[in-house]
């Protein structure tokens, strides 16, 4: 199974996400550009890849872990960017605005317990975002820059983090499937 936990989008937010995207996806037309459906529009925590039966429930055991020790929180969608940067764009994302300690904090806890129940440690930084394209041909930079002249000012939403999800990501030619595996509650 190829695994990921995520913190997910409350509906409105999503649609807000989603317009925004649909704004960028005209002004991009006929680019190579692999547009993230609105229904998987998400936050990742941690990208778990391939993993076996064991590796799943160690994974559960670490979300359950994580969850005993948060509390719920929430953050605000706003602002946008491109990784790694504008001249080499190969990911398009909105952002996490104030207060993102809390979601930092839920994904340091994580990254510990999954150390602890025998993951690899993660080799990027976590950096909070939520992933709208992947980019397959570069783009002129200043293209880059036109898209974010059309964000609004105003945030996206303010999503409740009141649990994060374990889920299952299958690959098809027409884009990935998601399926939540388990739902963990912050105390």
């Amino acid at each position: 199974m190829r695994l990921f936990f995520a913190v997910l989008l409350d509906d409105h937010t999503r649609r807000r996400v989603a317009l925004v995207q649909e704004t960028m996806k005209r002004s991009l037309a006929g680019q190579r550009i692999a547009w993230v459906t609105e229904e998987n529009l998400h936050l990742t925590l941690r990208f778990l890849g391939e993993q076996d039966e064991k590796g799943a429930r160690c994974a559960i055991e670490a979300g359950h872990s994580v969850a005993r020790q948060l509390s719920p929180f929430h953050f605000t969608v706003r602002g946008a960017g491109v990784f790694p940067d504008p001249r080499h764009a190969r990911v398009l994302w909105v952002g996490v605005e104030e207060p993102a300690e809390p979601l930092y904090q839920l994904a340091r806890h994580l990254e510990n317990a999954l150390r602890r129940q025998g993951f690899p440690p993660e080799d990027r930084p976590f950096r909070s975002h939520i992933t709208l394209a992947r980019i397959k041909e570069p783009l002129p930079t200043q293209v880059i820059q036109q898209l974010f002249s059309c964000l609004p000012d105003e945030p996206l939403g303010s999503v409740q983090v009141r649990s994060f999800v374990l889920m299952q990501s299958v690959l098809r030619p027409e884009g990935a499937v998601y399926t939540p595996v388990q739902e963990f509650v912050l105390r």
